[in-house]
């Protein structure tokens, strides 16, 4: 068998994936991704979620917010990627995936193995060492100092014997007040997606399935539904034409992945952990999407909308994989709980995380089609309203195994927690975070647990990505690093907008309110208001770092 070795082995190479590849080996890592399908982006291309959830202005730094301007250029700016009102950028698949594949073409320091997976983890004393990985052609023993595990469904974590999470938590052990009071095999859906063309006519006809029951879609729009009860349905009626703009995409597409009675699948716990049930499960999952468009072109009466022939090279013209929501999640050093997410007592915000390695935005989003099914008998799942929140390095890192980082959807988060940090922008920005670590252990010849998280900080930092979630405090402007640095140490602004406001006179409300919250003495803070008068909050915080933390410092 072929043996090579490398600095960091990536194992998937989908929205974590080729982010960690990329900066790895920017930090001068020799880094090598295996990717089971031809395309690298997972669900944002192979996927076809081609429509950015969250993240949403400066909060897109990093190779995110490189991949997102670069898409929104291609189409003549971010007006132009407006087209549905799901998201402020929206894209055909095979666009994303051009430009993933640019970004990382320009990387020398980086291979990819494509149709490739992995066949054996590479593991002694519970310290990873590799991965044996299938080629078309070949089987090859890739021996590496650091692997990132960012496959879709958990698999290497699980080959490796990591201790992982499935399905939703009890109350009892996580401490989350909306909790089951017993843990359960529920997940969330999965989703076939499909990307719809409109023709000028009449689009290919997609033939129902043997399995082709109308009745399942019945509500799914106001055009076939006999209530117009809202609380009954447990979801706000939409008719065509709020459906047909919910994720249009340029040039006439349209993204199907509508989440009230249509597409979505629910899995069982043998999906993630029975191949063959999973090979199963995923032909009914595209069997209910290509049902649906049938449904689209007779019942509700649009047979002027079809599959897209011109995006997927695929047979059947779908994506090469599933949508997955949720994955199996490892035990790790530190679980994130919907307190991480919610706004603390007294604050606007959640409780801030010093070792925070990305953000996001969006909010607390199950899909789950057993809600759909009628009262007493559907899903009652209460979540909390949270707000921007922070990623911590430590649900990256498995509690007992070495010489692997962890990424994609199997960080260390409760079933709750998923629902927000599984998104394209935050699944991008957790990839870039695990390669910059993986380089650095590798250069540092150590583990990923014993690294000095200011130094993965400061790379990322570097590399544009916002570790504080401030949506108006982008990585151009010259506070990015002083501000972003400062927050991690406990100095933040906290009002109800979340910004930062660079240019806004500093008052002596929101300073006190600052410094109460600080880790300085009263002599530093009284030090700070008697020279902070007349200054802007991004000329105080540039005062207070260079003052007591020394601005080449930070």
């Amino acid at each position: 068998m072929k043996s090579i070795n490398c600095d960091v082995l990536v194992i998937g190479g989908g929205a974590s994936g080729f982010s960690a590849g990329i900066q790895a080996a920017r930090l001068g890592a020799d880094t090598i991704i295996i990717e089971e399908t031809p395309w690298l982006g997972g669900m944002i291309t192979a996927a076809g979620v081609s429509a950015f959830d969250g993240n949403k202005y400066a909060l897109g730094g990093g190779i995110f917010g490189e991949l997102r301007k670069m898409i929104e250029d291609y189409y003549g700016g971010p007006t132009k990627t407006f087209t549905g009102w799901i998201s402020l950028t929206c894209f055909e698949p095979k666009i994303g995936e051009q430009f993933i594949r640019e970004l990382v073409e320009r990387e020398r320091n980086l291979k990819v193995f494509y149709k490739s997976k992995f066949v054996k983890a590479l593991v002694e004393q519970k310290k990873v060492e590799g991965a044996i990985i299938k080629t078309n052609e070949e089987e090859i023993k890739i021996n590496s100092k650091i692997t990132v595990a960012a496959d879709e469904y958990g698999d290497f974590i699980a080959e490796c014997g990591i201790p992982y999470r499935l399905g939703r938590d009890s109350r009892n052990d996580t401490g989350e007040p909306d909790a089951p009071e017993k843990a359960d095999d529920i997940f969330q859906d999965i989703t076939y997606c499909a990307i719809l063309k409109k023709y000028k006519n009449k689009a290919p006809e997609v033939k129902p399935s043997k399995n082709y029951n109308p009745e399942r879609f019945k509500c799914s729009l106001a055009e076939d539904c006999d209530s117009k009860d809202e609380y009954y349905l447990n979801h706000k009626l939409h008719n065509w034409e709020s459906f047909i703009t919910y994720a249009a995409l340029p040039n006439d597409k349209y993204l199907l992945n509508w989440p009230f009675r249509a597409n979505d699948f629910h899995p069982t716990r043998s999906f993630y952990e029975k191949p063959k049930d999973r090979v199963l499960q995923i032909s009914q999952a595209k069997e209910l999407t290509l049902d649906y468009i049938h449904y689209i072109q007779t019942k509700l009466g649009h047979p002027e909308w079809g599959l897209a022939y011109d995006e997927f090279p695929t047979k059947d013209f779908l994506p090469f994989i599933p949508y997955i929501r949720e994955s199996r999640r490892i035990k790790g050093m530190k679980l994130m709980r919907e307190q991480d997410v919610i706004p603390k007592e007294n604050s606007f915000r959640p409780p801030l995380v010093p070792d925070s390695i990305a953000v996001g935005d969006y909010f607390l989003d199950h899909h789950h089609s057993l809600a759909f099914l009628p009262p007493g008998k559907r899903l009652e799942e209460k979540l909390p309203a949270n707000a921007p929140f922070q990623i911590p390095y430590g649900s990256l890192i498995p509690i007992d195994y070495d010489g692997i980082i962890v990424a994609e959807k199997s960080i260390s988060v409760t079933h709750i927690v998923n629902g927000c940090t599984r998104l394209q922008p935050v699944v991008i920005l957790i990839g870039q975070a695990a390669g910059a670590a993986a380089a650095l252990a590798s250069s540092k010849n150590c583990q990923p647990r014993e690294l000095n998280i200011s130094d993965i900080q400061k790379e990322l930092i570097l590399a544009g990505c916002q570790l504080f979630p401030y949506p108006d405090l982008y990585n151009t402007s010259s506070f990015f690093i002083v501000v972003q640095s400062l927050a991690l140490k406990g100095i933040y602004i906290d009002e109800p907008d979340f910004k930062f406001k660079a240019d806004k006179k500093i008052t002596r409300e929101t300073l006190e309110k600052i410094l109460a919250a600080s880790p300085f003495t009263d002599d530093h803070k009284k030090a700070i208001i008697e020279e902070s008068e007349n200054l802007s909050r991004g000329e105080l915080f540039n005062l207070i770092a260079e003052k007591f933390y020394g601005y080449k410092k930070l």
